[in-house]
């Protein structure tokens, strides 16, 4: 204590760890705010109606600012497409890529009453856009899955591919079509100038990191995703039947809850209100000048 007091290091106290230095390059990364950014900071090169504060489809809602609109948007797609990843459907981004899966059967003879039950292990991979690719000098190649002689498309090699559906997307940010599209579209496309530029690019999906450090392309995902996928995927031999498909509505659980429903006639009562107030209170300030006015002639 007394060594301590006056300033001398205790000769049996570890030293605390060091924190590794932040390095050039990931300082000068671009992360999604970036992106937004540089998107929004050159309409030339990105136009369309993301470029203004769009109104909300619902009068419950405020505008927002450029910034906090596609900000809401790139969170709604994160979320949407985890849904769908943890569903076991693939999803294809256009200028960027696809998230899929590659499948594999294994006979599970646990179940007494079928032993033919197969369960199928899924491990999340990421195919590389062409647009994206040639601007790359490593990324994960070929061996990500097993292509067939006539697959000639995404659409054809990956299981359950879907094409990104921006109409869940747009309604759980109470937005229109054109706006998610527009924003959506003109984002991958800065993704892949800036990689083209060489600059480096860190993406979080929530369920996946994607990085672009010096034109190498890395994935990392979350550990959680390839286990609920295989937890949900058994397979039975035991055909669905086709009424099951329209029986029951197929809405996206992860947007009905995004944002609040907002309560559109009392947002819109209280508007008022604060509008005839304000008209009330001009009134009262003219009336008041009018007086002194009349006071001052007389």
């Amino acid at each position: 204590g007394e060594f301590l007091a006056q300033g001398f290091p205790h000769t049996c106290r570890t030293p605390p760890p060091r924190t590794p230095p932040i390095t050039m390059a990931e300082r000068s990364c671009c992360t999604v705010k970036r992106v937004v950014q540089h998107v929004l900071e050159n309409p030339k090169y990105y136009p369309g109606p993301h470029n203004l504060s769009a109104p909300r489809t619902t009068q419950g809602l405020q505008q927002l600012d450029t910034t906090r609109q596609m900000m809401l948007i790139w969170d709604a797609l994160c979320q949407y497409m985890q849904e769908s990843l943890e569903g076991g459907r693939s999803v294809n981004i256009p200028y960027f890529g696809a998230f899929t899966f590659e499948n594999s059967l294994h006979e599970d003879g646990s179940h007494p009453s079928n032993p033919r039950k197969a369960a199928k292990h899924s491990r999340p991979c990421f195919l590389v856009d062409e647009r994206l690719k040639k601007n790359l000098y490593r990324y994960p190649g070929k061996e990500e899955i097993r292509v067939g002689r006539n697959d000639h498309s995404v659409y054809q090699s990956a299981p359950r591919m879907e094409f990104l559906n921006v109409v869940p997307i747009a309604a759980g940010c109470y937005y229109t079509t054109k706006i998610v599209t527009s924003a959506i579209t003109q984002f991958f496309k800065a993704v892949v100038d800036l990689a083209q530029r060489g600059y480096n690019v860190d993406l979080d999906f929530g369920f996946a990191r994607v990085r672009i450090f010096s034109r190498a392309l890395q994935v990392a995902f979350a550990r959680r995703l390839g286990d609920t996928v295989n937890k949900s995927h058994v397979r039975t031999f035991t055909p669905e039947a086709t009424s099951a498909t329209w029986k029951s509505a197929n809405l996206s659980q992860s947007m009905v809850g995004l944002i609040e429903r907002p309560q559109s006639a009392e947002v819109r009562a209280r508007r008022n209100r604060t509008k005839h107030l304000g008209v009330m209170s001009c009134d009262m300030c003219s009336i008041t000048l009018q007086g002194r006015a009349l006071g001052a002639t007389a």
